[in-house]
């Protein structure tokens, strides 16, 4: 992963990058496992560091690491954030501004150095909401999730908030353990996007980034093509750090397959240069939505997209010429022209 280094503590506390934050949190088989259900499937992560949403991230925060979960079948969905703050006392100052919002909070099942356990009802097809802040020292994690039927025992909030801060109760022993991306495989650099954080992900990861209605048949089928893993790439957009921009890579056995799988997938009709691109709208009120761009290269087939650091709120339509120019310059990259 791009920033990974083992993490150390000095005089101001957790000097780690996101790489080790990011090699605590819960994969695919232990939300699985936790939930009892193997229909959640892991979503993208996101690598919370400057210059994403530089103009509106406190200055007492250094850095943060999401984590989103979807289940099959349902409109539920999980997302774990872990925020590491400049020292303890801040992330203590952020934990008050929690319950000040929300109100008093159980105080058992006692988990990390401080908890708070929230739920409310909406009004979605998961109307059943819950929030759970869990600071350990100088870092606070949030993990929301949103159900179908009901609002969770607080006993079931705490197994899952013990879940997901496990791996900070030591900080000094975090180690970045994820795969490395080759540089290779992603996009060039340029004035358009600033690299964030790179790692590979499994394929679900993949399916849950195109939005797909109907997941397992794709994913079916492209580990039938043999593919379980794919480079993906996080950046922020340079003229407008509010959008976040994801890539995905992917490796198939020929360039036929590739080439079947852009034009299978592709948003939009391709242009001259073969890549296909279109706003796609996600729901939300008021209406949300995120960009796309689809290419083949050769054996690859690669996924582009750009959307708004905050879910639920539409892209910006200064994403439109850098998606264009970031996918065009990816494509020649991988092509060779590099």
């Amino acid at each position: 992963m791009v920033g990974a280094s083992c993490a150390s503590l000095v005089a101001g506390g957790f000097n780690g990058k996101p790489a080790d934050i990011y090699s605590v949190v819960p994969n695919q088989a232990d939300v699985r496992k936790l939930l009892g259900d193997n229909d959640w499937w892991v979503g993208t992560p996101t690598f919370g560091v400057l210059p994403l949403d530089s103009m509106s991230t406190p200055t007492t925060v250094r850095f943060w690491v999401s984590q989103p979960y979807v289940h099959l079948g349902t409109a539920e969905q999980m997302l774990a954030r872990y925020t590491v703050y400049d020292k303890t006392s801040s992330a203590t100052s952020a934990m008050t501004e929690y319950q000040n919002a929300y109100g008093t909070s159980p105080t058992s099942p006692k988990v990390g150095d401080q908890v708070l356990y929230y739920g409310l009802q909406g009004s979605s097809a998961a109307p059943f909401a819950t929030r759970t802040f869990v600071r350990v020292g100088q870092v606070v994690v949030q993990i929301v999730w949103t159900r179908k039927d009901a609002i969770p025992t607080v006993t079931q909030l705490g197994k899952n908030a013990s879940k997901f801060v496990a791996g900070l109760k030591d900080l000094s022993k975090l180690h970045a353990k994820s795969t490395s991306v080759d540089p290779n495989l992603l996009p060039p650099p340029g004035l358009d996007i600033t690299l964030l954080g790179s790692t590979q992900l499994p394929v679900e990861s993949f399916v849950v980034m195109i939005l797909a209605a109907i997941p397992d048949p794709i994913l079916a089928l492209m580990r039938g093509g043999g593919i379980n893993d794919f480079a993906y790439g996080d950046y922020a957009l340079n003229n407008d750090t509010h959008m976040e921009v994801q890539t995905g890579l992917l490796t198939f056995p020929t360039s036929a397959d590739a080439a079947d799988w852009a034009k299978a997938f592709s948003p939009g009709t391709p242009d001259s240069n073969g890549i296909g691109g279109a706003y796609l709208s996600i729901g939300g009120s008021p209406a949300a939505g995120v960009y796309h761009y689809v290419f083949a290269s050769g054996k690859y087939g690669a996924l582009v997209v750009c959307k708004s650091s905050t879910d639920g709120e539409a892209a910006s339509r200064e994403c439109e010429d850098p998606m264009k120019s970031t996918a065009l310059a990816w494509k020649l990259a991988l092509g060779g022209l590099r």
